[in-house]
């Protein structure tokens, strides 16, 4: 790698928080033939069990980032609230942020679906409508679309506030279904990943 980077990390669109248009197994397939044996390679994006890992592990990554899964271990520092959302929540409710105007640029956000998630389809009518009416230039229109976000994860993480806040999550979250520490989420995976290898030999 010319770049002269450690490692790298692949995240897909099934991840929680911002994220880009193609899934994990697909951007997994596509890199992972040709990097893999220049630099290591971690895959991230909706991963919650052991088997997947073990998947990406024979596909030639090196290993993989969690998020999601580990947002409702005993140790996590999120608002009870938060963690409350996760354990109710389904694979359908984590949903990406919609941009509803060409002109003000949106990176999507992967976001349990709340009251606030409409809001800011609301607001971005309203900032656009603004631009139309020449209230405002492009610059700040897109300056307010970005600063609309500042706040609301912390707002749901740390405050609790689960409805006008961001609960950041990936899709895998509907198989986050108990509050456990860390040492049983990451010996729970062990144990999935390394049955999966023996299995196929």
């Amino acid at each position: 790698m010319r770049s002269n980077v450690d490692a790298i990390v692949i995240e897909g669109m099934e991840a929680g928080g911002h994220i880009g248009p193609v899934s994990t197994t697909v951007l997994a397939q596509e890199i992972l033939p040709h990097v893999s044996h220049d630099i290591p390679v971690f895959i991230a994006g909706g991963i919650a069990r052991g088997e997947a890992v073990a998947a990406y592990l024979e596909m030639g990554a090196v290993g993989v980032q969690l998020g999601t899964r580990f947002v409702c271990a005993n140790e996590s520092i999120a608002h009870a609230n938060f963690k409350k959302a996760f354990i109710r929540a389904s694979a359908r409710d984590a949903i990406p942020s919609v941009q509803i105007d060409p002109r003000l640029p949106v990176i999507p956000v992967r976001a349990l679906k709340n009251r606030e998630m409409e809001n800011f389809a609301a607001k971005q009518r309203e900032v656009a409508q603004k631009l139309d009416e020449g209230a405002i230039e492009m610059a700040e229109a897109q300056l307010q679309i970005e600063h609309y976000w500042a706040g609301a994860l912390r707002r749901a993480v740390i405050d609790g506030d689960v409805e006008t806040g961001s609960v950041m999550a990936g899709q895998s979250v509907g198989m986050v279904t108990r509050e456990e520490p860390v040492a049983e989420i990451i010996r729970e995976l062990i144990d999935e990943a390394a049955a999966a290898l023996e299995s196929r030999g």
